[in-house]
């Protein structure tokens, strides 16, 4: 007896949670990566570059210095996403390239998802019904439609879905069994969701950590309390320059109610969808009540983001969203939990597969109209290769183009048909070392002279709620002075107008 007392003292600790997760069945995470690299690639390179990939680009294309005198003066809360971004395109600048970072990031984070959602099933279930919990979890979160939107952008969000994923992933492991690898995981995670997107990802890591703190496991929660400081710095740092340049974006009548509620369309492509989530759902919800720690974990980790982003508006700041995106991952995982509850109650491996295939298969029929939808659209706001199509075809030696909106100019240029005979008459500092992503203007006072001797003036920009001649006052109003419209056309949400003599 004493020595067998001794021999249990050498060994390992007994788990402080009781618990033996066994590893996840290779189904778990290879079901969710074969369905996200088909939702993804599926017209992969259909849309041209919108607005704010364009963003990306002419940011992340300028020198370091260049860049951070521009972030002072706006959009310093992705500063980290255009540096991270900026050896990249310093490779290629084509469409499929700069999109290709979120495509891979949205694969990997299907496979996380499916990894949680196995682990988090009840121990000692059998491998069947684990493979089933990931397969339905990853295969549920590429079907999401903000996923969907946004997985093939040149955008940070789909990198700020997998971080938040690997943090799960990571912490979940590391409280179970900790070591240095799934340290880094969760800490590098962590880190670089906060401080990609503060609202899109550090909402989502702080539940995630603030929970992982009080689960019971073998680490201690010092190791937590440690390793989550990195992350709160970045999220503090990441605030206090974001939220400076934003103020007041949102004005005292915003229907604060009805957005947030509106925000399920982000997860729910229609009454199907909500009924099939629903129930796979409440099926996890009801096989996690006895593991009340991760059920609170998973239940946070999809609140946080959307209290978050509520708050954000209610202050005045910023609301869209996609910033909410980060929940999406936790509500895959639940219903992935409750798949793989269903197919435990199941007796053979084929009735187990047979849930399994009736899961995906719901949640495809529910979610595929909007697949099919989004990625069948032939652009997503901004139609600019037909705008700079209609523009090339009429335009003539001598002609001037004025440019509306802070993107427009080197969304033109990356359309515009080399040779096109427009010249670009009111620029003073090009993109490389202007201030504005989109080159600075000549000032208000030299724009009427600097277009009084031209017969046509192009404007091209983006169409907004209010009038060109009241947001552009000072570019509109030379433009079209002494002359008439001779030509206009709506591509998307960009507008082409031509003024002459």
């Amino acid at each position: 007896m004493p020595g067998s007392t001794r021999a249990r003292a050498a060994g390992a600790a007994p788990r402080q949670d009781g618990h033996h997760r066994a590893g996840a069945p290779p189904w778990a995470w290879l079901v969710p990566v074969l369905v996200a690299l088909a939702t993804t690639a599926w017209r992969y390179d259909a849309k041209p570059l919108w607005r704010d990939e364009v963003y990306t680009l002419a940011t992340a294309e300028r020198s370091y210095p260049v860049m951070l005198r521009g972030l002072r003066v706006t959009d310093a809360g992705l500063g980290p996403w255009y540096a991270l971004v900026h050896p990249w395109v310093r490779v290629s600048t084509d469409e499929a390239w700069l999109r290709l970072p979120g495509a891979l990031a949205t694969v990997l984070a299907a496979a996380l998802v499916g990894l949680i959602a196995s682990r988090l099933l009840r121990p000692g279930s059998a491998a069947g019904a684990r493979a089933v919990a990931g397969a339905v979890a990853g295969s549920a979160f590429a079907l999401t439609p903000v996923v969907v939107d946004h997985a093939q952008e040149a955008r940070p969000y789909p990198v700020v879905l997998a971080c938040v994923a690997a943090t799960a992933h990571g912490v979940l492991r590391d409280r179970e069994d900790p070591r240095a690898r799934w340290l880094a995981l969760w800490v590098g995670g962590s880190v670089l969701a906060a401080a990609l997107h503060v609202l899109t990802g550090a909402p989502a890591v702080a539940a995630l950590l603030a929970v992982a703190f009080a689960l019971p496991g073998r680490a201690r929660r010092s190791r937590v309390a440690l390793g989550a400081l990195p992350a709160a710095a970045a999220t503090l740092a990441m605030l206090a320059v974001g939220f400076s340049q934003a103020p007041g974006r949102i004005d005292d009548g915003f229907p604060l109610l009805r957005q947030t509620l509106r925000l399920s369309s982000a997860y729910v492509g229609g009454a199907f969808a909500v009924l099939v989530l629903l129930v796979l759902c409440a099926a996890g919800a009801a096989h996690l009540r006895r593991d009340r720690a991760h059920l609170l974990l998973v239940l946070a980790w999809a609140a946080a983001p959307v209290a978050a982003l509520a708050a954000s508006a209610a202050g005045g700041q910023l609301f869209a969203a996609r910033y909410a995106g980060a929940t999406a991952p936790a509500l895959a995982v639940l219903a992935g939990v409750g798949a793989g509850a269903l197919a435990r109650r199941a007796g053979t491996g084929s009735a187990r597969a047979g849930v399994a295939a009736l899961a995906v298969a719901a949640l495809l029929v529910g979610q595929g109209a909007h697949l099919v939808q989004s990625r069948q659209r032939p652009y997503v706001t901004d139609d600019v290769p037909s705008a700079v199509a209609a523009l090339a075809q009429r335009a003539r030696p001598g002609d001037a183009v004025v440019h509306l909106g802070n993107t427009t100019r080197p969304h033109v240029r990356y359309y515009l048909p080399a040779g096109t005979p427009v010249d670009d008459v009111l620029l003073l500092r090009d993109t490389d070392v202007s201030v504005s992503v989109g080159g600075d203007d000549l000032p208000d006072v030299q724009r009427a002279p600097a277009l009084a001797g031209r017969e046509r003036v192009w404007l091209v920009g983006v169409v907004l709620n209010d009038p060109w001649e009241e947001v552009f006052a000072s570019w509109v109003g030379p433009a079209r002075d002494g002359r008439a419209l001779a030509f206009e056309g709506d591509y998307g949400a960009v507008r082409v107008e031509l003024w002459e003599r």
